[in-house]
């Protein structure tokens, strides 16, 4: 037999005031448009769907992005984008670690990207 007790960690609570003032400032910038060139590197052609909520009181959004497409999307959602990454196995040597495994290392690949205007 098996018996598993599980304890909520307690939360650090900050004041009401001072909460709603940080969401404010977090929605603010969350919420500010940015105009700019959305690029699909995995399937480039293709397009990505993808449904998104950030605050837990905004409705749920579905976007479709295309490849090579110019939009203006809120700054949330390029930083959500932008933080899109695979990670690439690949073999540094065939020679045979101490434990008996291969050693593996990782290369982290962007994605997509969603480059704004201000930049290019």
């Amino acid at each position: 037999m098996e018996v598993k007790e599980l304890r909520k960690k307690q939360p650090n609570l900050v004041s009401k005031e001072k909460f709603d003032e940080k969401l404010k400032v977090l929605r603010k910038e969350h919420d500010k448009l940015v105009k700019g060139m959305f690029e699909f590197i995995d399937a480039q052609g293709g397009w990505l769907d993808f449904s998104y909520r950030f605050f837990p009181d905004s409705p749920i959004q579905t976007f479709r992005f295309i490849h090579g497409e110019i939009c203006e999307i809120p700054m949330g959602i390029v930083k959500h984008l932008n933080n899109i990454k695979a990670k690439v196995r690949k073999m540094n040597n065939l020679e045979l670690a101490a434990n008996g495994k291969a050693p593996i290392s990782y290369e982290v690949r962007s994605r997509v990207r969603f480059t704004p205007m201000e930049v290019m």
